[in-house]
């Protein structure tokens, strides 16, 4: 029955926010406050452990080490009352610095998303740039900009590469392809109206076109939209779309100065967390699609992909290597129909692994330490979904916690979760919020960075970060023996429960209401 359900959250919320959107955007409620931390909440193999490094940080999303063991620590700034920042962290101490703040930078729907360093530099990923920032002075340059970060996703972690250049992932502007309602509720398309998709090559496209409320005049009116399009745009059947290298979904490379720009692969929906394995095979996470917009398939896992140079990944007509209207995908979702008439390669490359619909697989590591062990095995954090934004379906929750995968057989295994699978937030522990990356540092230990608490603002059509819930956690091995995996942790109908107290919230709210107006005419 459950797969059945055909509820677009984002599109009907924007229907609804797009008539009050002046009136509410004058509002601001702020939302701040502890958050408890208990490392033993978190379950481990034999001979690990957890411990807090430091908290209060807002929204962080990353975190590099310094060529002196500093932390670097990226405040995304996303949705949240602080801008983009980055500080510089003390493992050892827990003390931390502001080394920059990029309010400058910032835009109400973008995102800083990581950091590496570089000769006496940082070299930032931030919506829709490569900033350097000079640890000495302080002062920021572009390396990269004008990339297109604006939309649903943004220009995702970096990485420097054995052969010494800059790569990072580009993630896509819309969910599958097609501009549409969701896209304001997700906040960017007023201020965007002209933004949409870009591909890494030329593209012919089928001539599909979809039609939804008109969110940017009247949502009681229609609007006629095609893929690769901007918002009311329609398209053709033959019409040819050139590629680009800013291209969105892809991966790319540079230079360390901005030079030389490449588009290495492109076809990937959000391409996140980016990694090059001790042999020097490079990895990408990537996040699968969700249940709204126009364009839309059940049971899209989050994948875990080798890229291999020019190779194109099937986005937004395949999602891990299979056709959307392939049987595989059930009869739920809609939209299935490719928008390309034809596929630049009609066998796109397999994922190395897939993990949970909606874990939301971030930033990974590999380890290369065989006194924490695993050498060459990857280790994921998986921030945990966004139900029932993302999807209406989600009974107990996905993610939120970290994994490790054998990129040879594509074998995952827990490695570090919670004592209940879920946010601590919301099922009274103090383990993991929302793990977002995972880094090794010089002590041979595995760094965690914590995202924090995610609170509904349905104030401003969506979400925004809890101040200072953040916090970065250190799992170190100290037995002899390592186990291989975790004890299983308790696993809860949270989402169903969730739902039954918001009803029956609102039941008692409106019976209260019911019986003050009966009371109050009963006087009369």
């Amino acid at each position: 029955m459950l797969r059945r359900i055909r509820v677009d959250l984002p599109s009907l919320l924007a229907i609804i926010y797009a008539p009050l959107q002046p009136l509410v955007k004058r509002l601001h409620i702020s939302r701040r406050g502890t958050r408890r931390y208990e490392p033993n909440d978190i379950l481990l193999p034999e001979g690990y452990v957890a411990e807090l490094v430091a908290g209060g940080f807002t929204a962080p999303v990353h975190a590099a080490f310094g060529p002196q063991g500093e932390l670097y620590v990226t405040e995304s700034g996303h949705k949240s009352d602080t801008p983009p920042r980055v500080f510089r962290l003390d493992p050892a101490s827990g003390a931390s610095d502001l080394v920059v703040d990029l309010s400058a930078w910032a835009t109400p729907t973008g995102a800083a998303t990581g950091s590496v360093w570089h000769d006496g530099a940082l070299l930032v990923s931030n919506t829709d740039a490569i900033l350097r920032v000079d640890i000495a002075s302080g002062a920021i340059s572009e390396v990269v900009s004008g990339l297109p970060g604006h939309g649903d996703h943004q220009t995702n972690q970096p990485v420097i590469g054995p052969d010494g250049r800059l790569y990072w992932g580009q993630g896509s502007v819309t969910n599958m392809g097609v501009v549409g309602a969701d896209n304001f509720g997700y906040e960017w398309l007023a201020s965007f109206p002209q933004l949409h998709d870009v591909p890494g090559g030329d593209i012919t496209l089928a001539g599909r076109t979809y039609t939804g409320p008109n969110v940017l005049a009247n949502p009681l009116q229609s609007v006629t939209t095609g893929a690769y399009a901007a918002f009311g745009v329609t398209t053709e059947a033959g019409q040819r779309i050139p590629g680009e290298v800013k291209a969105s979904g892809a991966v790319l490379s540079c230079n360390l100065d901005g030079s030389d720009l490449r588009l290495v692969a492109w076809g990937l929906r959000n391409p996140y967390g980016i990694c090059f394995h001790p042999d020097g095979r490079l990895f990408v996470t990537e996040h699968g699609s969700d249940e709204r917009g126009a364009r839309w398939i059940i049971g899209d896992p989050d994948d875990f992909y080798e890229i291999r140079d020019g190779a194109w990944y099937g986005w937004p007509d395949f999602a891990s290597g299979i056709r959307l209207d392939d049987p595989h995908w059930g009869e739920g979702g809609t939209g299935r129909e490719p928008v390309l008439a034809e596929f630049p390669d009609p066998n796109p490359p397999k994922p190395v692994a897939s993990f949970e619909p909606h874990a939301a697989a971030n930033g990974f590591a590999f380890s290369t330490d065989t006194s924490f062990g695993f050498v060459g095995h990857a280790f994921v954090a998986l921030f945990g979904d966004l139900a029932p934004v993302t999807t209406p379906r989600q009974v107990v929750p996905a993610g939120f916690k970290v994994v490790h995968l054998d990129p040879d057989s594509g074998a995952i295994t827990d490695f570090a979760v919670n004592r209940t699978q879920g946010p601590a937030s919301k099922l009274f522990h103090g383990g993991f919020e929302r793990p977002s990356n995972c880094v090794f540092g010089p002590d041979g230990a595995l760094y965690v960075t914590d995202f924090g608490e995610i609170k509904i603002a349905p104030e401003k059509g969506g979400i925004r970060m809890k101040q200072e819930t953040g916090s970065v956690w250190r799992i170190r091995r100290v037995g002899a023996v390592a186990g291989d995996r975790p004890p299983e942790p308790r696993r809860v109908p949270f989402y169903p429960i969730q739902a039954a107290v918001v009803l029956g919230g609102a039941v008692a709210v409106i019976a209260a209401a019911v019986a003050i107006v009966r009371r109050l005419f009963g006087r009369r």
